[in-house]
């Protein structure tokens, strides 16, 4: 079961992975960094800000805290597991497209990708947004998820992660941001400080 399990999610990477073209190439490359979304973060900033005033401070420590968390766990999950991404893979990483720099290196990451931090930031990253923007946008709640799922679809494509990398990370990211999101609402319950905000 559990050797049917590793070949389907191999098989899986393969084909998505080998749905490629240069245009894509180049944009998946961009959108799988932080940076590259900086500009809708700042917007989700200012209505955040807009909507929250002075409890934005602990909104964004609440994001802070949840990346980091995220992050740790699933880099000590990798460190324990020990599972190769696939282009340090060398059954198939002669059959997966990679990202090449302009000097002929290739982008392969870290050694190990199980869980991907990518897909544990992202997610609990999401589950926070979905919290907050509840009383700002709530028919806009779709946006968060899509951009979780394609965020992480960008380390498939770039053959860095088997799909059971990324949903396993992103399991750990909800977990996380459920834990962030019940910490944040017991201290704005608890906190005196917070009442008039």
């Amino acid at each position: 079961m559990f050797e049917k399990l590793v070949q389907a999610d191999q098989d899986l990477l393969l084909f998505l992975n080998g749905l490629h073209s240069p245009f894509f190439d180049a944009l998946m490359w961009l959108m799988t960094s932080f940076w590259f979304w900086s500009p809708v973060l700042a917007v989700l900033l200012w209505l955040l800000w807009k909507h929250y005033k002075k409890k934005l401070i602990l909104i964004i420590a609440s994001f802070a805290v949840s990346i980091t968390l995220s992050d740790q766990i699933s880099v000590l999950i990798k460190n324990n597991v020990e599972r190769s991404r696939p282009s340090h893979n060398v059954e198939i990483c002669d059959r997966l497209h990679l990202h090449q720099y302009e000097n002929g290196e290739v982008y392969k990451g870290g050694e190990y990708g199980f869980v991907s931090s990518h897909a544990a930031n992202s997610f609990g990253v999401m589950v926070l947004l979905l919290y907050f923007f509840k009383p700002i946008k709530r028919r806009l709640w779709w946006i968060f998820p899509t951009w979780a799922v394609l965020f992480c679809y960008t380390r498939i494509y770039l053959g860095v992660h088997y799909p059971l990398d990324i949903v396993c990370g992103a399991l750990v990211g909800v977990c996380c941001g459920l834990l962030v999101m019940w910490l944040y609402r017991f201290v704005v319950k608890r906190a005196k400080i917070f009442e008039n905000l």
